[in-house]
Formats: structure tokens, C-alpha cells, sequence
């Protein structure tokens, strides 16, 4: 793994960790309260954080030209291998942590980890729509680099409607972020034999 990769895993790890204790329920409070402009837009990216979105599709066009063109093939089931993985990661991750969601902090006072539960509103950590997010658009930035930048932006812009919406918390969506980008990375050195 690259050098520039490794430091950015510890930046967004300790990132993560200060927005955590810092940052977290400040910008929950002030999405909460603060329906603007800003939340409009990005809760409108929310959706493509969908694994189903990919899942069906990749797997689809993965069999239907695995005999006649190797080419796409393989590259449909290298995205439909990096968002099945990222998203198995998180959900074990998110029944072992059991993380309250924003709504729990803001109505009931209730921050932190329950540990070990399941349930739509202990399980904010990870973000799956995030961990999704950077799982495809970083595959596909390996895939098409002439618009690595654009696949980037689009995948945080993603994360960030999670937590524009008041489902998850800023330090969530870094590790769900932090997640798919890494298994992305891992998954393309298995299937085309190069580093990222």
C-alpha cells in the first residue's frame, strides 16, 4: 500500500476519533435545527448510497458477459465484490458497536454505544450508504481515472447527505467512507494484479 494511502487512513481514523468527542452532536443539533438550503441539496444525493443500486446491476452485467466479453465482466463483478464486502463489513461492525443515532442524542439525550444490538436506531456506525458510496465510486475512479475526480466528489457529497438528513454522525460516515475506499483498494489488487 502506497505511503500518501496509509497516511490517509490514520488522518481520517483520527479525524473520526476527534469528531467523535467534538464535532459530532454540535453538527447533529445544528442540522436538527436548521432545515436550509444546504440540507435540501445534499439530501438529495442520499439515495445513490443504495447498494441495491449497484449490487443487481453489476451482478447482471457480470453474468451476461462472462463468456463473450472477459473485459467487462470482470470489472462489473469487481464493483458488485467491493459493495457486497463493504457492506457485510459495516453491518457486522454496526451490530457489534450498536451506535445511537442523532435522533436518540436530540430527543432522548442518548449518545455513544449500546454494544452488541441490533435495530435501525443502534445501528448509526458505520454509515452504509457512505461505506457504498466509496466503494463504487472508488472502484469505478480505479476503473475510468479520467473522472476520478468527479466519482470522488460525488461519493462525498453521498456521506455527507447522511448526515445533513440527522441519520448519522459526522465521525459515521468517515469510517463507513474510510471503509469502502479501503476494500476498494484491497479488492483491485486482487483482481488486476496492481496497486492502486
Amino acid at each position: 500500500m502506497k505511503r500518501y494511502i496509509k497516511v490517509s487512513i490514520i488522518g481520517i481514523l483520527f479525524i473520526a476519533i476527534v469528531s467523535y468527542f467534538y464535532i459530532d452532536r454540535a453538527l447533529a443539533l445544528y442540522f436538527a435545527s436548521n432545515p436550509c438550503c444546504i440540507k435540501s441539496f445534499l439530501s438529495s444525493f442520499s439515495d445513490f448510497g443504495l447498494s441495491e443500486y449497484y449490487l443487481i446491476p453489476s451482478l447482471l452485467i457480470a453474468v451476461i458477459f462472462y463468456k463473450s466479453k472477459d473485459y467487462i465482466s470482470k470489472r462489473a463483478f469487481y464493483i458488485f465484490a467491493t459493495t457486497a464486502l463493504s457492506g457485510i463489513i459495516v453491518i457486522v461492525i454496526k451490530v457489534i458497536f450498536a451506535r445511537y443515532r442523532p435522533p436518540k442524542f436530540i430527543n432522548e439525550e442518548l449518545y455513544g454505544f449500546n454494544w452488541f444490538d441490533f435495530g435501525y436506531i443502534i445501528n448509526s456506525f458505520p454509515s452504509g450508504h457512505s461505506a457504498t458510496a466509496f466503494s463504487v465510486y472508488v472502484a469505478l475512479s480505479l476503473l475510468i481515472p479520467k473522472f476520478k475526480w468527479f466519482f470522488l466528489i460525488f461519493a462525498t457529497l453521498i456521506a455527507l447527505s447522511r448526515v445533513a438528513l440527522g441519520v448519522h454522525y459526522l465521525s459515521d460516515v468517515l469510517i463507513g467512507s474510510l471503509i469502502g475506499a479501503t476494500i476498494s483498494l484491497f479488492l483491485y489488487r486482487l483482481f488486476f494484479g496492481e496497486r492502486a
